[in-house]
């Protein structure tokens, strides 16, 4: 683990390497989309397969807290007011009961999904029934086409005990900071003796708000540590009158909203490495017209039938 890229010195969220893969599983339109037009499709956050993923760093955050602040009434006051400013802040969009709108649209951020696993059975079924496709990229090529475009990216992080360390480092450089600011009062936080002033307590929980905002984006449970994912994160579009309206697409009679991120380069292609096909596209039509469609586009690159075995 010593050679890993981190995002910044607070914030570890592993970066990947020079030479490392990623890899795009969508369906024939989203093939069409992406290598004619330079598109990829970015889901609104709050849509994802887990809902609620962008609020399960609040629940590490506090089970941190339980964990390591022992004085009950430091614990409380730290916790609840954290709670507020990450609302405030509104990039952890907070669930609504009934007709409520609490959603701050200027706030939403969009998905853009890649997996460091080729040919995965797990990302074939969810994503493409096993009829869509896996695209290659090399992740230099695709950080670079996104560069003036990302607001983050990184790989999803999912074992509880990487999330709680990474988050315990922040608050320990968060706290070292403001102590050498001239906050001595939070000398000791993690002591039952401690007892900090609001307005240090404050300037504490404005920096940890930005934190858990960021590691939000990259924690999620367990139960989807099979999709390897690296994501790209996407700001809504803004234009000169305020945030552009998101598209629709229609997923099992579900409205799912999405922006259209585009990928520079001039002219040239998108960097495509390789395409596979998936096991229920087992004619031979399906991998042959996907040649052919590349060739019309003047890519020339390999062309595969994943080799999952499947019971129909």
């Amino acid at each position: 683990m010593q050679d890993t890229r981190y995002m910044d010195a607070w914030i570890h969220v592993p970066l990947c390497k020079k030479g490392d893969k990623l890899y795009h599983y969508t369906t024939a339109e989203g093939v069409r989309g992406i290598v004619e037009n330079r598109e990829f499709l970015a889901t609104k956050s709050d849509f994802l397969n887990d809902k609620l993923e962008f609020q399960y760093a609040v629940e590490v955050m506090e089970r941190l807290t339980e964990k390591y602040i022992v004085n009950q009434e430091l614990r409380e006051r730290f916790f609840s007011k954290l709670k507020k400013e990450i609302d405030r802040l509104g990039v952890i969009t907070p669930i609504c009961e009934g007709d409520g709108d609490c959603e701050m649209d200027e706030m939403s951020f969009y998905v853009v999904a890649f997996s460091k696993l080729q040919n995965n059975a797990l990302l074939w079924a969810e994503f493409t029934d096993f009829r869509g496709y896996c695209l290659e990229f090399d992740y230099e090529k695709i950080v670079e086409g996104f560069q003036n475009r990302v607001f983050l990216h990184g790989t999803v992080i999912y074992d509880e005990e990487e999330q709680m360390n990474g988050l315990l480092e922040s608050l320990l450089s968060c706290i070292r900071n403001l102590i050498e600011e001239g906050a001595a009062d939070l000398e000791g936080f993690f002591e039952e003796e401690a007892n900090p002033s609001e307005e240090s307590l404050d300037k504490l929980v404005t920096e940890m708000s930005v934190v858990c905002s960021v590691y939000a984006m990259f924690f999620k449970k367990s139960f989807f540590e099979g999709e390897q994912e690296y994501r790209f994160i996407f700001p809504p579009l803004i234009n000169n009158i305020g945030t552009d309206k998101p598209n629709f697409r229609l997923l099992d009679q579900i409205f799912l909203p999405y922006i259209m991120v585009e990928f520079e380069g001039g002219k040239e292609n998108v960097p495509l490495e390789s395409v596979m096909v998936g096991a229920k596209n087992n004619s031979d039509i399906a991998v042959r017209g996907m040649r052919y469609f590349l060739k019309t586009q003047g890519i020339d690159i390999p062309v595969l039938l994943s080799d999952i075995p499947l019971r129909y």
